[in-house]
């Protein structure tokens, strides 16, 4: 029997690369964490459409990514999720060539009807081998699973394309009941007080639609495309929370070295007033 290697595909199975490092590899412990994420957010007067949510070690992002996901409604069936890639360069749009993508809490299965379309359009294309060490999908997986009690997963690594012709491809692909996720940290290793500056006009530049800034996210890409589907489906972003590693965990660092996260909610527009 082959030795099982994590985050490879085998039998058309994403296998869970950092299960053990960024989460929990027990499934007990795994789901009371999330659980525990997610009880210190709130329900939305409607979900939203998009999330944007980090993807650091739970320690240090789960909080932040707890109240984002709270917010989802639960009757979502169908989640793309943006990742951008940290260990292998990707070029376009990376589909993961998998029928299954797999955590502790079990396996969901990929859409793959939705990626077969989007394999017909250029430049995406499958690559296994870019999924296979990546975490900035992987983390958002198990808060899904605990919130959702039936979906599938659209897993896309994105980088290095125009967000406006990655918006128009996915496009078709969201319904009523799916929900865009975008896979992002926000400033990496400043001190706390220069990080909270730099994240507060990152998200600043988010929450006004303008994705010409300067977006200091490792997930930028993922950030522009959304922000420009959200103009497509006139969406209103909201932010719901932004705190650095050190304040969610200082115990487990210093001030002089943080990373930033936040919770931003794409929701739908109010109606305007009628004359």
């Amino acid at each position: 029997m082959a030795a099982t290697v994590p985050g490879q595909v085998q039998d058309r199975v994403r296998m869970p690369a950092v299960a053990g490092q960024f989460y929990s590899d027990n499934p007990f412990e795994l789901r009371k964490d999330v659980e525990a994420y997610l009880s210190c957010g709130k329900k939305l007067a409607s979900g939203p459409k998009m999330l944007i949510c980090p993807h650091a070690g739970y320690i240090f992002s789960g909080p932040v990514a707890g109240i984002g996901y709270a917010t989802l409604d639960r009757t979502v069936t169908t989640a793309i999720v943006l990742g951008p890639p940290h260990r292998v360069p990707v070029r376009g749009i990376a589909t993961a060539g998998a029928e299954w993508f797999e955590t502790p809490l079990g396996r969901v299965a990929v859409d793959v009807e939705r990626v077969e379309k989007l394999l017909q359009n250029r430049p995406v294309y499958e690559d296994p081998a870019a999924h296979a060490p990546e975490h900035s999908i992987e983390v958002q997986v198990p808060f899904l699973q605990v919130l959702l009690p039936s979906f599938k997963i659209v897993p896309l690594i994105v980088h290095g394309i125009d967000p406006q012709k990655a918006a128009d491809m996915l496009y078709p692909l969201i319904d009523e009941r799916t929900v865009v996720i975008a896979s992002s940290d926000l400033s990496h290793f400043r001190a706390q007080k220069e990080a909270r500056a730099v994240d507060d006009t990152t998200i600043s530049l988010i929450l006004a639609g303008n994705d010409q800034g300067d977006i200091d996210a490792c997930g930028e890409m993922p950030i522009r495309i959304v922000m420009r589907l959200a103009r497509m489906m006139a969406l209103s972003p909201l932010l719901l929370e932004a705190r650095t590693s050190y304040e969610t965990a200082p115990h487990y660092g210093s001030e002089d070295r943080v990373v930033g996260y936040a919770a931003i909610a794409y929701v739908k527009k109010p109606a305007a007033p009628k004359e």
